[in-house]
Parts: C-alpha cells; sequence; structure tokens
C-alpha cells in the first residue's frame, strides 16, 4: 500500500489463509478484518466489503477492550453505507459510535456521532425500524443539548 498499489494490498491480505487466521487472538483477529475493510473500500470494492464486515462479531466489539475497534469498524461502516445510500444503516452506525463510552465522554465527540443520528434518522425513510430507533432517540437526555437546527 506504501507504494500506492492498494488493490495489490488488499488482494495480499484477502489471499491469507483460513488457517493462519483461525490462529490469532480475537483482537488480532478483528485488526485483521478492520484493514481488510479499510483496503476494500479504498478500492471501491464495496460487495467485498460487505462480506469482510460480516466476519466481524457485534459481540466482540462490544467487550470492555474492544472500544476503539468498534469505533473503527462502524466509521468504515459509514463510508459503506454512504455507497449504498441508505440512511437508516447510518444513523444505526453513528448511533453505536455513540454509546461508546470514551465517545460520550468527549464532549465534541458524543455531539458529532449524535448530530449524525439525528440527521441520518429523519432522512432515513419511514419505517417502523425507523420510528422505532427515533422514539428510543428521542428519549436520549444528550439530545436537549444539540443546538436547534
Amino acid at each position: 500500500e506504501q507504494q500506492g498499489d492498494i488493490s495489490e494490498a488488499a488482494n495480499v491480505l484477502q489471499d491469507v489463509h483460513v488457517e493462519t487466521y483461525g490462529s490469532l487472538s480475537k483482537k488480532d483477529k478483528i485488526e485483521f478484518i478492520l484493514e481488510q475493510m479499510r483496503l476494500t473500500l479504498a478500492k471501491k470494492d464495496f460487495v467485498r466489503a460487505a462480506i469482510v464486515a460480516g466476519k466481524v462479531s457485534k459481540k466482540n466489539l462490544a467487550e470492555e477492550n474492544m472500544k476503539t475497534y468498534k469505533v473503527q469498524f462502524y466509521t468504515l461502516m459509514t463510508i459503506y453505507h454512504r455507497h449504498d445510500k441508505n440512511a437508516l444503516d447510518l444513523a444505526r452506525d453513528y448511533h453505536a459510535i455513540y454509546l461508546t463510552p470514551h465517545i460520550l465522554a468527549d464532549g465534541v465527540k458524543w455531539r458529532e456521532a449524535l448530530q449524525a443520528t439525528v440527521v441520518f434518522l429523519a432522512l432515513s425513510p419511514y419505517d417502523n425500524e425507523q420510528q422505532d430507533m427515533l422514539n428510543r432517540i428521542a428519549l436520549e437526555e444528550n439530545l436537549e443539548k444539540l443546538p436547534a437546527c
């Protein structure tokens, strides 16, 4: 990748055998998958990026020691969902980032994440899922601290 060949770098990571990948620790697996996602998104291979993203366990990302990876994963997912033009999934991505403890502790970062959640939720088509998330966000205490449009 340092030589400017993102496509070849992504291909090298994709060619890693399952045996090698399976022997990695949980943290190393997530780092590896996130790097695969980053490279596939950089070369605009959105189909492969979705496949790679499916390898990440949301349960593992919810663990306390994985919070940095959680933010990194959902940030990469925002790139994918922007390409896909899926406002509801973008709202979910930003909401997951918002709910991360170290983001909530940072006054600037939680505002950005919550504001993006609200904007993309408002842009998403009306359906039961959108309404459910809208009702849950409406109960959020920090919502009152956001500037009115």
